[in-house]
């Protein structure tokens, strides 16, 4: 039985769902260097265009699920590229293509690919990271590191059981709310839910810390740090799609840094 179902509601028959978590984290990282060696705005496109067309076809990842999720994402890289933009020094090189000059908003052609390449940069790697971690099951993912990269059981099986927990985060912050409205100590108006913040934080922290004393102590009872070598319910191999995921992930990002020096 596994800690937690498919992170964001994927199809266990998808491709990417198919390959091992050591695979898909390989895959990852490989584009995530791509993206983040170049300091111009072509690779990290090309790495972002390719997420993309492997989130629609081969990730098995509602696409509705994922848009959601990454909204704030998105959001944010375009507000980082447009101050990045603004403050670049690259604005006051005089010899620089002038691409906005409107009263004190002076934008230049290096400042606008420099601060795409950021924004870009920040799409990619979140996307890579959802195509990580999105598919399959978390505890599947898990017993990949735990049997094919060595990591210690208490180490993977801990993160499992804590990623976990986070869904109850917010249903411990909604009862904060509502025991506090209970009693007639919530404030009204938005100074007063702000001033109440740190209270129900320092509840929330607590409550946090709590569950995760009684999570650890019952793992330990489980044997998970007992130094016996454990058996494997879930043995996992890597087979030809792994290394076809694998293969492809090298090969985008390869095209990606080509394209990066010609272009």
């Amino acid at each position: 039985m596994s800690f937690l179902p498919a992170p964001l509601g994927g199809r266990p028959d998808a491709v990417l769902a198919r390959t091992t978590g050591l695979t898909r984290l390989g895959a990852g990282g490989i584009w995530f260097l791509a993206a983040a060696v170049t300091i111009d705005p072509v690779a990290p496109a090309v790495i972002c265009l390719a997420a993309l067309v492997v989130l629609v076809l081969w990730s098995g990842l509602e696409s509705q699920v994922v848009a959601r999720r990454m909204g704030p994402v998105f959001i944010a890289a375009a507000g980082l590229a447009f101050v990045a933009a603004l403050a670049s020094p690259a604005n006051r090189d005089a010899g620089a293509t002038v691409v906005l000059d409107l009263g004190p908003l002076h934008l230049t052609g290096p400042a606008l690919a420099g601060a795409l390449a950021l924004g870009l940069r920040l799409i990619a790697i979140a996307l890579t990271s959802v195509l990580v971690f999105g598919p399959g099951d978390v505890t599947a993912f898990a017993d990949s590191l735990v049997q094919q990269a060595r990591v210690p059981d208490r180490f993977a099986y801990g993160s499992v059981a804590a990623l976990g927990l986070i869904p109850l985060l917010g249903a411990d912050w909604n009862s904060t709310r509502a025991a506090r409205r209970l009693r007639g100590l919530e404030r009204r108006g938005p100074v007063g839910r702000t001033a109440d913040v740190a209270g129900r934080l320092l509840v929330l922290l607590v409550a946090a810390l709590r569950r995760a004393g009684r999570m650890a102590l019952a793992m330990d009872a489980r044997g998970f740090d007992s130094g016996i070598p454990r058996g494997r319910y879930r043995p996992v191999r890597t087979g030809r799609l792994d290394a076809i995921v694998l293969s492809g992930a090298a090969g985008v990002a390869a095209l990606a840094l080509l394209l990066a020096r010609w272009l």
